[in-house]
């Protein structure tokens, strides 16, 4: 007699079987899906990543949503559709969809703005040591938005991202310590030991120099000051804004008279 025991194996080993040809064809699905999007064949990709996403694959999910949100199939995809499969990705648990997702709720990009849903998932995205996520969150301390303005919190989260070389967070954490008015985090040795990591991405961008421009001023240093501070100056668009042109035509006349600039806050 057949015992019980060989007849659990046997089941075990169908569903094992069913899993593995399971597991073959979303591999499938997702190859095609991967190898379209490289190629850039975005039409098809649409069609072969929604196939894929619909099983519940979270890169197919976070690729269908890139290729709605750019529109790169031309299809007029809107940012709702996007933001639609970008969540699905996100709650499959894929760190970067979990940071769009997050970014998405405080930008009300395809969906209305909510900042305790964006911080939640800037959270989860940040436990997987997602640079933008930490970047995110820096910001969301430190311009106050959906929780208290705080410093010390958005100095922490920008610290963890520009350990990871994030441009942003380099000149944030310079920019902070070169402006606050708060005398618990205005100090220029740490704002001259950023300014000198963010000098070391070989940015040249108006707004790096004017960070640059102001770690020196706070340093004391104010011909290198006003150096960077002219040559910021001289690369803003032509179309610049008037107000942001005038923010930095007021900070060299600061430099200019031998005083650091402090942040309206």
């Amino acid at each position: 007699m057949v015992s019980v025991r060989f007849w659990l194996f046997v089941v075990l080993v169908i569903l094992l079987a069913g899993c593995e040809d399971e597991r073959k064809v979303e591999q499938a699905l997702l190859t095609d899906c991967v190898s379209h999007y490289r190629a850039e064949s975005y039409r098809v990709a649409s069609k072969t990543c929604l196939t894929a996403a619909e099983q519940g694959i979270p890169r197919a999910q976070w690729l269908l949503a890139h290729i709605y949100y750019y529109d790169l199939a031309e299809q007029n995809r809107t940012a709702e559709q996007a933001f639609e499969w970008f969540l699905k990705a996100a709650e499959s648990g894929w760190p970067e969809a979990q940071t769009f997702v997050g970014e998405s709720y405080v930008a009300a990009d395809g969906v209305e703005q909510d900042f305790d849903k964006a911080y939640q998932w800037l959270v989860k995205a940040a436990k997987f040591h997602d640079t933008k996520a930490e970047f995110a969150l820096g910001m969301m301390f430190y311009n106050g938005q959906g929780r208290p303005k705080d410093l010390g919190s958005a100095i922490s989260w920008f610290k963890k991202a520009a350990t990871k070389r994030h441009t942003m967070s380099i000149n944030n954490l310079a920019w902070l310590h070169a402006t606050t008015t708060h005398k618990a985090y205005r100090n220029a040795k740490k704002a001259m030991f950023w300014a000198d990591k963010l000098e070391q991405t070989n940015e040249t961008q108006s707004i790096f120099l004017d960070t640059r421009a102001a770690a020196y001023a706070l340093a004391g240093e104010f011909n290198q000051a006003i150096t960077l501070q002219s040559e910021a100056i001289s690369l803003l668009p032509e179309d610049v804004d008037e107000d942001r042109l005038l923010d930095f035509q007021q900070r060299l006349e600061a430099y200019e008279q031998h005083r650091a600039w402090e942040e309206k806050e």
